[in-house]
């Protein structure tokens, strides 16, 4: 118990440094002059790249055949031109992109290709026949460069110069030379067909074709063949197409005049057996139907509106009160008058009845005529209702007439419906064939009389001449692709690499990294400076001494009061130059005059021994520990420095239940009260647990990281572990830094202001 409260005021006694909490995301701001350095960092890397690609662009231009491409320009002028009104003949007239893209097609097509190669013989060609070209060694070095070529043109988009495929020795072997020469005119067209281009620019009529070949006369030649051939295409269609047009439109025309002719004598046969009237607008008979259907509309409408009267003063007279409507129902003028004479009685039987009683003779009498009055009502309510009765039968009976007359007369015209809609057929057929007679007649003459079918869709506006310079390789082109291309993966390649470096380079990127302030910077020697601990020593005054002292200074100012005497050296992993900075922090601070003694705790792996050979303790910490020598006898003295060790042997098997036990604890407070520092070299706090007990008696505990090769990744684990386990570490010290690379990495780090304030240095 008591042990726990020593270890809480010692913990509550530590100088407490300030703390940057690292940021919640990753997410940071553009920061151009961090950018910059990165590319400045890595130009070499960026350099490289782009002197690969600048000569991968040499090699393919100096390697690849050059190339030459012909143009012709033609325009499509279509025109109408149908034989029949129904479709047109041949191009249908209509300029659209299907039409258009159905010439580009006919164009491409491989019976026009073969009429091409037929026309210039290319089968007499080297650049066509690979056996009319002269045979080559091969070489490796020339292989190797036309295998980097193609694969650069395919990069690059460009048409590289093919060949036609080489013969096999099995068909060199064939006796029939036919699939010989039919394989060869294939190749032949197939190779025609890859470097030749038909295009059509959006809203325009015009198709460009290009043919690019090694010589500049063959790119022309078969840019102006092919265009011609096309024209020559089209000319022997319509001539043909005439031809067949004249045969078949000759007999055609007999025959419609036959079938005309025929059509219409059996229309007048017909007439004349069938004796129909003509009228106006029709048949007689037609116009009687339409007669009578009109009068049996009428009589139907009469008819039910007189039944609907009828109903309505049926339901009027059943009903209460009916007589008091029944007036405006009948449309009836005397049942109007004999309503309001009852009206003006009642309206006196009011008055009277205000004077008289109801037994007053005068009453009685206004009673008498009132009923007299409704009896008359009720006697002329039936004689018109009887009237609406004898309307609705004779509305029936002329509709029964309309109907059988109406019967009769279909049946009449159904007799004369099979001859009529035979006469009728006869008209059609015989108006359909006049019609297609004179259409086909019109047609005929057109044809005989024009030359529009000899006339081709197409011209050439602008044949393809010679070209002078080649189209492939485009020097200028590929040089400015190469430059793009190696700058763009220069950079890419830089960043990529700095972002796979997961070690820490500047304080900045600790601080921001960790959330724990830098102590400071311990430089990286040179091979000819020797090691850093005799180096202080010779150059007191060089930079990385007074790196040193500004680490021992910033310690010795954390806590002005009650500055830290114990204080734990450690990392996350080995050869993080530990040892190293504890023995020159040492050196350093016993210059300075105080009494400093420096402790190797790192009691599996200690190398104190090896840096001070000459001296040679009676004892070692881990006799000390163990009780089987005095703490007096285990202490020497560096003579150069006046700075005290306390060494190890390394052979300890319980090394950290000797540094946790309260005998460490009590060597140290007995020697905290001789020397005014004593720093302990424990070793790497992710490999071993010997420390963790030991940094709870500390006054502070300094963690250090080695510059550009510990990952970022286990610093921070090893940090977090440290903070699970109640452990606060004072700051961070990168070791091991190369001055001049830190800094090309700006104002953050070390070497920054080293190379800022060389001239007070004295290395």
């Amino acid at each position: 118990m008591q042990d726990k409260n020593v270890s809480s005021a010692h913990i509550a006694d530590k100088p407490q440094f300030q703390s940057f909490p690292p940021p919640e995301g990753d997410e940071e701001a553009l920061d151009l002059r961090e950018l910059f350095s990165k590319l400045y960092r890595r130009r070499m890397v960026i350099a490289g790249i782009f002197l690969f690609v600048m000569v991968a662009a040499w090699l393919h231009l100096s390697q690849a055949v050059p190339r030459y491409t012909g143009k012709a320009l033609m325009v499509l002028e279509f025109r109408k031109s149908s034989l029949l009104n129904l479709e047109e003949f041949f191009t249908g007239g209509a300029m659209n992109p299907a039409v258009i893209g159905t010439e580009v097609d006919i164009i491409r097509s491989v019976a026009l290709l073969e009429r091409v190669a037929d026309r210039l013989r290319l089968d007499r060609s080297a650049e066509f026949n690979p056996a009319l070209r002269p045979k080559q060694e091969p070489s490796l070095f020339g292989e190797l460069k036309n295998w980097a070529a193609g694969l650069w043109s395919q990069a690059a988009g460009y048409v590289t110069a093919g060949g036609l495929p080489e013969p096999t020795p099995e068909s060199a072997e064939q006796t029939d030379p036919q699939p010989a020469v039919r394989q060869l005119k294939r190749a032949i067209v197939d190779r025609l067909a890859a470097h030749l281009e038909v295009e059509n620019r959006r809203a325009s009529h015009t198709i460009t074709i290009t043919y690019t070949s090694a010589d500049p006369r063959i790119a022309a030649t078969v840019a102006n063949t092919v265009a011609e051939m096309y024209i020559n295409d089209q000319l022997e269609a319509k001539f043909e197409a005439t031809r067949r047009a004249n045969q078949w439109l000759t007999h055609r025309l007999e025959g419609l005049r036959q079938e005309v002719q025929t059509a219409e004598e059996a229309v007048k046969n017909v007439r004349q057996q069938s004796g129909m009237i003509q009228a106006r607008g029709g048949t007689l008979l037609e116009q009687q139907i339409g007669d009578v259907n009109a009068q049996l509309i009428q009589a139907r409408i009469k008819k039910s509106a007189a039944e609907t009267r009828l109903t309505q003063a049926r339901q009027i007279m059943e009903s209460p009160g009916g007589l008091e409507t029944l007036g405006e129902v009948l449309d009836s003028d005397p049942i109007r008058r004999l309503r309001a004479d009852e009206s003006t009685l009642r309206r006196r039987k009011v008055e009277l009845g205000q004077r008289y009683g109801p037994r007053h003779p005068q009453m009685i009498q206004i009673d008498a005529e009132t009923a007299d009055l409704q009896a008359k009502i009720k006697e002329e309510t039936n004689r018109i209702i009887k009237s609406i009765e004898n309307e609705v039968r004779l509305a029936q009976a002329e509709e029964t007439a309309l109907a059988a007359s109406l019967n009769r007369l279909r049946s009449e015209a159904g007799q004369a419906m099979e001859a009529e809609l035979k006469m009728r057929e006869l008209e059609r057929q015989a108006e359909s064939s006049r019609t297609l007679y004179e259409n086909y007649l019109a047609r005929f003459q057109e044809i005989r009389e024009k030359d529009d079918l000899q006339r081709p869709n197409a011209r050439i506006i602008s044949a393809a001449e010679v070209p002078k310079r080649p189209s492939f390789p485009k020097t200028g082109r590929t040089l400015m692709l190469a430059v793009a291309v190696g700058l763009v993966l220069g950079v890419m390649g830089a960043f990529l690499i700095e972002t796979l470096d997961r070690g820490f380079r500047t304080g900045d990127q600790v601080e921001h990294e960790t959330g724990l302030p830098i102590l400071g910077s311990f430089p990286l020697l040179g091979r000819r400076q020797g090691t850093p601990l005799a180096y202080v020593a010779q150059k007191p005054y060089s930079s990385m001494a007074e790196a040193l002292r500004a680490f021992l200074t910033a310690l010795q100012l954390s806590n002005v009061d009650r500055p830290p005497k114990t204080i734990m050296v450690t990392s996350s992993l080995p050869q993080e130059g530990k040892s190293m900075f504890s023995l020159s922090a040492g050196r350093m601070a016993a210059a300075a005059g105080g009494k400093t003694l420096v402790i190797d705790a790192d009691i599996r792996r200690p190398v104190h021994h090896e840096r001070f050979a000459d001296l040679k303790p009676q004892a070692r910490l881990e006799d000390v520990l163990q009780g089987q020598a005095k703490l007096e006898d285990a202490i020497v003295k560096d003579p150069q420095s006046g700075l005290c060790l306390l060494m190890a042997h390394g052979n300890a098997s319980a090394a950290r239940d000797l540094l946790g036990s309260r005998r460490m604890h009590e060597i140290l407070e007995k020697l905290k009260e001789v020397f005014d520092l004593i720093i302990l070299d424990t070793p790497p706090f992710m490999g071993v647990s010997d420390a963790w007990g030991l940094a709870r008696h500390m006054d502070a505990v300094v963690f250090l990281v080695r510059w550009a090769e510990t990952p970022r990744e286990t610093v921070k684990a090893a940090l977090r572990q440290m903070r699970q386990l109640e452990i606060d570490v004072n700051g961070i010290v990168l070791s091991m830094v190369n001055v001049r690379q830190q800094a090309r990495y700006g104002y953050g780090g070390y070497g920054y202001y080293y190379g800022k304030y060389h001239k007070y240095y004295k290395d």
